[in-house]
């Protein structure tokens, strides 16, 4: 029996292409199942989620579309539920498990941190704050509060500015250092714009709170600058207060 062009091809194309679509999802997840993320470009795993809750269409476009929008994976994860609606494809079951996978990794980390003990006061203090409060283009001056053996009791942020800077007093940590009876303390601030050189304002301020940390006795640690391409470290330079 023959058959209309028009009735016997439409299925055979359209069911092959949804074979291919389950094939390139099942390939997907089985790099990751045996390599992990490190098996995957940042487009790939962006796709591999979405794929969770976009059940029957390619999501490599959306994909790529996300990170073109948001610059990075991370960028990605930390937009607000409305910022990634507004890039086509997106809906609310969508965005909603990409903040859950945000939200995830915080609760992560949050637990990892809460009893932690400080060693390597950089490396940790970025990754900490990268976590809590994002990819920021603004500036912000944060404060992580250390009990006697470097355990975190708490993160502040102390004050938020613009672009390229931002006032924090010190009367304003000793307070939040007070409330949480902290035994000492690490400063923090970013750099948008991405130099990881301290300022003047940065080495004044440091030199205002070492003094009030001593008279107190209640150590800054340290004064960590977080920029795009790396953190440095105020305590391991030779205009470190001593």
């Amino acid at each position: 029996m023959l058959q209309s062009p028009l009735s016997g091809s439409a299925p055979s194309l359209a069911t092959g292409a949804e074979a291919d679509g389950v094939g390139h999802r099942a390939r997907l997840l089985a790099r990751f199942d045996s390599n992990g993320l490190s098996a995957l470009h940042p487009h790939e795993i962006v796709e591999l989620l979405l794929t969770f809750a976009i059940p029957r269409k390619d999501t490599k476009p959306l994909a790529k579309d996300l990170l073109r929008r948001f610059g990075s994976l991370t960028g990605v994860l930390h937009a607000s539920a409305q910022q990634l609606q507004e890039v086509s494809g997106m809906g609310t079951r969508t965005a909603s498990l990409l903040s859950l996978v945000r939200e995830v990794s915080a609760t992560c980390l949050r637990e990892k941190f809460d009893r932690k003990r400080l060693v390597h006061h950089r490396t940790d203090v970025d990754e900490y704050l990268r976590f809590h409060l994002g990819p920021r283009q603004t500036e912000y001056v944060a404060a992580l509060f250390l009990d006697n053996t470097h355990c975190v009791l708490g993160v502040e942020i102390l004050a938020e500015g613009t672009a390229n800077q931002c006032a924090v007093y010190p009367r304003s940590v000793v307070e939040k250092a007070l409330t949480y009876k902290a035994s000492s303390f690490v400063l923090a601030h970013n750099h948008p714009g991405g130099s990881k050189e301290p300022s003047t304002a940065d080495w004044q301020l440091t030199k205002r709170l070492c003094e009030i940390g001593a008279l107190l006795d209640m150590p800054m640690i340290d004064h960590v600058i977080i920029a795009r391409d790396g953190v440095v470290s105020l305590r391991e330079r030779p205009l470190w207060p001593r």
